[in-house]
Parts: C-alpha cells; structure tokens; sequence
C-alpha cells in the first residue's frame, strides 16, 4: 500500500501552501520525502530549479522543517540545541541569531533549561526557533501551532505572513 500516489505541485517564491487532509492521507509523509528522510518510489523532487537528489547538501542549507512530532535531545538545554543547529546550517553570528530567534518566541528565559524540562507549548516554540535559525528560503511545516496558546500561535501565522 502506498502512502501517497500521483501527487505534483509547485511552489513558487513567497507562496503558502497547506495541505489539508484526513489523518493517515499523507501529509507527513509527503514533508517526509521533501526532507529525504523518507524515499520516494518514483517521481522527482525539485527545489530551487535543482534535482534534490543530486544537489541534496546544497537545498538542505537553505530548507528547514518544524513539526510538532519531533524532539531535540532531551539532556541538552535549549541553548545547546539551537547552537548544534546553528552550527550545522553555518549561522553567521550564531549567539546573536539564537538570541533573536529565542525572543522572538518568548523563549529567552529558558535558554539554560534542559529541553526535558520544557512543557508541550514551549517544546513547539524551540522548535520552530530552531526551523528559523538559517533564515530558510523554504519552511516546511507539520501542525506548527500544535501546543501553543492562541497570542503565540497568532504571533507566528503572522510571522509567517510577512
């Protein structure tokens, strides 16, 4: 059985796209499979006029993915988690950039806490902190508002608006 069959799609420059279905249709798979995290069985993936496949290093600087089923290592604190991940994407300035990434989610508190410690709610805002740390030119996102009260979960569709 397949998982997800015959489906195509472009999106272009400053686009928002959802996909929209049942549980069990293949969203998460579908974002899977973009990240090369899951192989394709046919087809091609294409990002920035490029074949994923060959120039896959290269597209996965510039992507970043958040979703609400992952989790970072739970032992190392906020700060350590967002640091591996901006030294992993090459940050310039990484201090700094962690430092705006964790204000603007109302996270800079928690910097030192263990991420084991960290409710569902903040859980989801580190997460989405690390998805913004190399200011990504694609965002994939899985249920980005799950967990969050309504004044975050807003301050972050509207984020993602401009």
């Amino acid at each position: 059985m397949r998982a997800v069959d015959g489906i195509s799609f472009k999106i272009n420059e400053g686009e928002i796209v959802g996909l929209l279905g049942p549980n069990g249709a293949g969203k998460t798979t579908t974002i899977q499979m973009l990240l090369g995290t899951t192989s394709k069985t046919s087809g091609e993936i294409k990002y920035f006029g490029k074949e994923f496949e060959k120039n896959r290093p290269e597209i996965l600087q510039q992507v970043n993915y958040a979703s609400a089923y992952i989790r970072l290592p739970w032992r190392m604190t906020v700060w350590e988690n967002l640091m591996v991940y901006a030294r992993m994407y090459q940050v310039k300035n990484p201090r700094e950039r962690i430092r705006a990434v964790l204000e603007f989610f109302r996270m800079s508190k928690y910097a030192k806490k263990g991420f084991n410690t960290l409710s569902s709610g903040q859980v989801t805002r580190v997460i989405l902190a690390k998805a913004m740390i190399n200011f990504p030119k694609l965002l994939l996102l899985d249920e980005p508002t799950a967990s969050l009260d309504p004044e975050i979960a807003d301050k972050v569709r509207q984020f993602l608006l401009k």
